[in-house]
């Protein structure tokens, strides 16, 4: 059997599966990562990503996979990174990833020199200190010896991944999206801009179709790897893309909701939305689609954060043992009479508020709480900051029920509350966490000779996937009713306090 190698490069693990003819998703790996986070520096080393590659393709070769049966390879990625590399691909400084804002002054010095207006009507997104482009700008003002010996700057995990395994310096039009420097109408970089910034032209990696071929696994890609030499390696598509896919989305009005370390709810369109309310377009896998997207910095990240305080200590290295224990806490929690609130802005917030100095927060704590009732409030946290973004869609409440993926799809608990909280049906896919990986798979079908259609792909694998469905209960809607009411209160009343307690860069 001749399988896709699929790959999802995330800030928590490498997933990895193999994809055949049919769909059907085999040897479901991942391997864990490890993050510095100092906030505003949130950075990774990239070479874990690629080693971590390697350690699933040993495992599926120990488990009798042969390299051959691998016919290409396929990656998603977390997006809006800053890698920079040398010549050989290797990176020559750790990553500064998609929710580090240490580049606040560099997005605000950028409008003023180019003009929001400009940059809004060619990137159909606004500017903010979570982008590419300002951490370029913040790189050439305090790390110029980093800024000298770099040779390309990646925007995302995959694309590292790419060039250690094959030598090309490319990326997709949906991650390129995340730089704040693309035309995403024309799909081109604005050197322009780099260069009227004081920025050298030429070292952004060269935009390609995320179906087209980067490149094919070199000698050395293959030593460290176990990939057979010459496979094919796509170009890929960043983790929204991915996820938006994965999740059989791709005609206009479809939208669906993701949990990963941060979170989104996404929709896909035929043209760009108003990025005012803090909505942000990519490029679709297609020219002439775009994704309209809600992020949130906060998710999945708050979730191992309750897991971590919250959990046992002597639990095992990847905490799964605290995860299941959180979920028994918020089970044994009254949710119908929890009047703890927790604002989830652990690294700031870019939507449904912009505001990379407001932090997280509970309100309401008295002697009676328990940590039950805490890691609860947690979930229920991040549940309102989604409906709150959800509200922000251009047509609020559309959806009767939503489906969920990503790695907070696990969690029961989590699920049931977002049922309650959005008052809807809440379905969950099977193999949630690697729906991702599914998708970028789906971007190699056509080479692969197997469909041509992205359309037909998501119809038939929608039609095709086992949902578990989470119903809302009528007994915890007037509660949460008037909890989220509460919470829309706290980040208006808190803002002057974020602005006065902001570490200084």
């Amino acid at each position: 059997m001749t399988y896709i190698a699929s790959f999802d490069i995330g800030t928590t693990h490498v997933k990895g599966i193999l994809v055949s003819k049919d769909g059907e998703l085999f040897h479901e790996r991942n391997v864990p990562l490890t993050c510095r986070q100092e906030p505003p520096f949130i950075e990774q080393e990239p070479e874990q990503w690629f080693k971590a590659v390697g350690v699933i393709v040993s495992g599926w070769l120990g488990s009798g996979i042969d390299a051959g049966q691998i016919g290409l390879v396929a990656l998603s990625g977390q997006m809006q990174d800053c890698i920079p590399v040398d010549g050989q691909g290797r990176a020559v400084r750790p990553a500064i990833l998609y929710s580090d804002t240490r580049a606040g002054a560099e997005a605000r010095l950028i409008c003023r020199e180019i003009g929001e207006e400009e940059i809004v009507r060619c990137t159909a997104n606004g500017m903010d200190g979570t982008l590419t482009f300002p951490k370029l700008l913040w790189l050439k003002t305090h790390e110029p010896d980093t800024s000298a010996r770099t040779s390309r700057y990646l925007i995302s995990s995959k694309d590292y991944v790419i060039a250690r395994l094959t030598g090309a310096f490319v990326t997709d039009p949906t991650s390129a999206a995340t730089a704040g420097c693309m035309d995403i109408r024309r799909r081109v970089w604005r050197e322009d801009w780099l260069v009227r910034m004081g920025l050298p032209a030429g070292k952004l990696p060269d935009i390609l179709p995320s179906g087209e071929t980067a490149g094919r696994v070199h000698a050395e890609g293959s030593r460290l790897t176990g990939l057979a030499e010459g496979t094919p390696v796509l170009c890929g598509i960043g983790d929204a893309g991915a996820a938006t896919l994965g999740a059989g989305v791709y005609e206009p009005g479809e939208v669906y909701a993701y949990i990963g370390t941060t979170g989104w709810i996404a929709g896909v369109s035929g043209g760009v939305a108003d990025p005012a309310a803090g909505l942000f377009n990519l490029a679709y896998a297609e020219p002439g689609r775009y994704i309209q997207v809600a992020p949130l910095t906060n998710a999945g990240n708050a979730h191992h954060w309750a897991a971590e305080v919250f959990g046992p200590e002597e639990a095992d290295m990847d905490g799964q043992e605290r995860y299941e224990a959180v979920e028994r806490l918020v089970e044994a929690s009254d949710r119908s009479r929890n009047m703890i609130l927790f604002l989830p802005y652990l690294n700031g917030e870019r939507c449904p508020v912009q505001d990379e100095e407001a932090s997280g927060c509970f309100i309401g704590l008295r002697p009676s709480a328990t940590k039950a009732d805490m890691a609860a409030a947690v979930l229920e946290g991040v549940a309102f900051a989604m409906k709150q973004v959800m509200e922000l869609q251009a047509e609020p409440g559309r959806a009767a029920s939503l489906t969920l993926i990503g790695g907070g799809a696990r969690s029961r608990q989590w699920c049931g509350i977002l049922a309650d909280v959005f008052g809807t049906e809440v379905s969950v896919p099977s193999e949630s966490q690697f729906l991702p990986c599914l998708g970028a798979a789906l971007l190699g079908f056509p080479g692969m000779g197997w469909e041509s259609s992205y359309k037909r792909l998501c119809e038939q694998f929608k039609s095709k996937r086992n949902s578990e469905t989470f119903s809302p209960n009528a007994a915890h809607k007037a509660h949460y009713e008037s909890k989220y009411a509460r919470y829309l209160k706290l980040y208006p009343a808190l803002a002057p306090v974020f602005r006065q307690a902001a570490p200084e860069v």
